[in-house]
C-alpha cells in the first residue's frame, strides 16, 4: 500500500512540476493551435471545381458506389431461383491475360437494370474465391480456390420475398449456405441472369489501365416465376463509361479510353460473357479529410520536441540526480513522467483536433467536397470521432516515445531528431517511392499511427489500389495506432531497463 502511495506522490510531484515550468505549458498550448491552425490552412483548400469528379452511382444508403458490368437477364416475378456452373474465367488487359483478382462471374439479381440499385449477387472470382455480395458494402467468402476447367464453381441464388439467399457447390450435388440478404422494398418483379466485370488494373508507369473478365457458364436452370423467352443482355452503368444512359446495348462504344463493350454469345447451352467494370463501393481520390489533418503534424512536431525537453532537461541541468535520489526504484520516476506528458499530450491533441474538424469540416464541403462521393465528417460522425480521438492518442504516444528516447539518449536534441525521423520521415518517403516499398513503411514505422485520420472508408472486397499519394494506409486505422503503441510500449520498456542499469 505504500508502494502506491509513493507512486502517487511521485506522479503528483511531476504533475505540479510540468506545470510550473511555463515553457513546457506554452509548448502544449502552441501544439494545440498549431494543431488546428495548420490543418485549417489546408482546409480553406479550393473544391475541385465543376465536372472534375468522376461520375458515379448512387447506391443505397446514399453511398458512391461503382455498379458496371456486363448483364444477360430476364425478369423473375415472385419466387425464384437461378443456378448455374462457371467452368472458366480468364481476362485480358493492357498487355496482360491474367485476370484481375476481383474480377467477377456469377448470378446476380437486381432491382430493375439502374446503376445503384439494390442487388444480390454470388460469384466466382480469380482470387478471392467464391464470394456473396449485396448492396455493395456487404461481402461473404464461399468456396475458396479460383476457377478452372477441372475446379468449376456451381451457384445458387433463391429469392423468396425481399430475401435472396446464396449457395456455392464443388459438384452441383452437395451444396453449402454462404448468407442470406435482405433486400428492403425489394419489387415483385426483379432482373436477374448471369454476369461479367472486370476492375481497373494499376500500373506505376500508366496510372489505372482498363480490363477485361471472359467466362464461360454452363448448366443453366431457372426455377419459379420467370419471364419466358430470349435473355436480354446490356452494359449496366453505361452511363458511368459515356455511353446512354442506364443499360445500354453491348454493340455501343464509349469514348476512347473507355472500357471495352461486353458480349455474351450462346451455344448447346453454353454462356460465354465477357464484362468490364466494377461493382463495389467508391473510395474517392484524394483522402481530402486524411490529408487537410496532415496539418496535425506540426503540433506532433511540437509535442515531440516538449516529450524530449522534458527528460532531456533534467539530464542537461542534471537534476536527474536529484530526482533519482529522491525515489531509488527509478522505472517509477519514468513511468510518473510518461502519464504526465502522454496525458497533457493528449489534451492538446484533442483540443487542437476537435477545433480543426469543427471549422474546417464545413470550410471543404461549402468548398465543393460534398456527399455522396466525400461523406460528411464530423464530431458527429463515427469517422469524426475516430480521426479526433486517434490524433490525440498518437500525440500522447509520440510524446512518451521522445520521453523515453530522450531518456536513452540523455539528450533532448537527439531525441527530437529521432523523433521527428521515425514519425515525419515515412511520410515524406512513402510518397516518393513506389507502392510495396510505401506499404512496408507504413506497417511497420511509428508513421503508421496516421492511419487513423483517414477520412475515406476503406473495404476489404474494395479493388482499388492503396497508394500513400492518395492518402491510404495499407492498415486499419486503429491496427496502425497499435503499431504505434508498440513502438512507445517498446521504447518506454527500453528506457526503464536503461535508467535501472546505468548512473543517471
Amino acid at each position: 500500500m505504500a508502494g502506491h502511495d509513493g507512486f502517487a506522490q511521485l506522479l503528483r510531484a511531476e504533475w505540479v512540476k510540468f506545470w510550473t515550468v511555463r515553457g513546457w505549458v506554452v509548448s502544449l498550448v502552441l501544439a494545440a493551435v498549431l494543431t488546428a491552425g495548420v490543418t485549417l490552412v489546408l482546409g480553406n483548400l479550393g473544391g475541385p471545381g465543376n465536372g472534375s469528379f468522376p461520375s458515379v452511382a448512387t447506391g443505397p444508403g446514399g453511398i458512391a458506389v461503382n455498379d458496371s458490368f456486363y448483364f444477360v437477364h430476364r425478369p423473375l416475378a415472385g419466387k425464384g431461383s437461378i443456378t448455374v456452373r462457371v467452368t472458366s474465367l480468364t481476362g485480358q488487359g493492357e498487355g496482360s491475360t491474367v485476370p484481375q483478382p476481383w474480377a467477377k462471374a456469377g448470378i446476380i439479381l437486381k432491382d430493375g437494370t439502374r446503376a445503384g440499385s439494390a442487388y444480390a449477387a454470388v460469384m466466382a472470382t480469380p482470387g478471392h474465391g467464391v464470394r456473396m455480395q449485396y448492396d455493395f458494402t456487404k461481402d461473404t467468402a464461399g468456396l475458396p480456390g479460383a476457377v478452372t476447367s477441372s475446379s468449376p464453381r456451381w451457384l445458387r441464388l433463391v429469392r423468396s420475398g425481399d430475401t435472396v439467399t446464396g449457395y456455392d457447390s464443388a459438384d452441383g450435388s452437395h451444396w453449402s449456405t454462404i448468407g442470406s440478404a435482405t433486400l428492403t422494398g425489394l419489387p415483385s418483379s426483379v432482373q436477374a441472369g448471369l454476369f461479367v466485370a472486370s476492375p481497373q488494373a494499376y500500373q506505376s508507369s500508366n496510372g489505372y489501365m482498363n480490363t477485361q473478365a471472359n467466362a464461360s457458364f454452363d448448366h443453366l436452370s431457372l426455377q419459379g416465376g420467370w419471364s419466358p423467352g430470349t435473355w436480354s443482355h446490356c452494359e449496366v452503368g453505361a452511363s458511368e463509361l459515356g455511353v446512354g444512359d442506364g443499360c445500354a446495348p453491348a454493340s455501343s462504344t464509349g469514348p476512347p479510353g473507355s472500357p471495352p463493350p461486353g458480349s455474351e454469345f450462346e451455344s448447346g447451352g453454353t454462356f460465354t460473357v465477357s464484362g468490364t467494370g466494377d461493382i463495389s463501393p467508391y473510395e474517392p481520390i484524394p483522402d481530402i479529410v486524411g490529408g487537410v489533418f496532415k496539418g496535425s503534424l506540426a503540433g506532433l512536431v511540437a509535442l515531440i520536441a516538449l516529450g524530449a525537453v522534458f527528460i532531456g532537461s533534467e539530464y542537461r541541468r542534471g537534476m536527474i540526480r536529484t530526482t533519482f535520489a529522491g525515489t531509488p526504484r527509478r522505472g517509477r520516476v519514468i513511468w510518473a513522467k510518461a502519464i504526465v506528458i502522454g496525458v497533457a499530450a493528449f489534451a492538446a491533441g484533442l483540443a487542437g483536433a476537435a477545433v480543426a474538424l469543427m471549422i474546417a469540416g464545413p470550410k471543404l464541403r461549402s468548398g465543393g467536397w460534398t456527399p455522396p462521393i466525400y461523406p460528411l465528417v464530423s464530431l458527429g460522425t463515427g469517422t469524426g470521432l475516430r480521426i479526433v480521438a486517434g490524433t490525440a492518442v498518437v500525440f500522447a504516444l509520440a510524446a512518451v516515445f521522445a520521453l523515453a528516447v530522450g531518456v536513452m539518449l540523455r539528450r533532448g536534441v537527439g531525441a527530437i531528431t529521432a523523433g521527428v525521423a521515425l514519425f515525419v520521415g515515412p511520410l515524406l518517403v512513402a510518397a516518393a517511392v513506389g507502392q510495396a516499398a510505401a506499404a512496408f513503411l507504413l506497417r511497420v514505422t511509428p508513421a503508421a499511427g496516421f492511419a487513423v485520420q483517414q477520412g475515406v472508408q476503406r473495404y476489404p472486397q474494395s479493388s482499388a489500389v492503396c497508394l500513400a499519394s492518395h492518402g491510404c494506409y495499407p492498415l486499419a486505422p486503429w491496427n496502425g495506432v497499435a503499431v504505434l503503441a508498440i513502438w512507445t510500449v517498446a521504447a518506454l520498456a527500453a528506457s526503464v531497463y536503461v535508467v535501472r542499469r546505468r548512473d543517471a
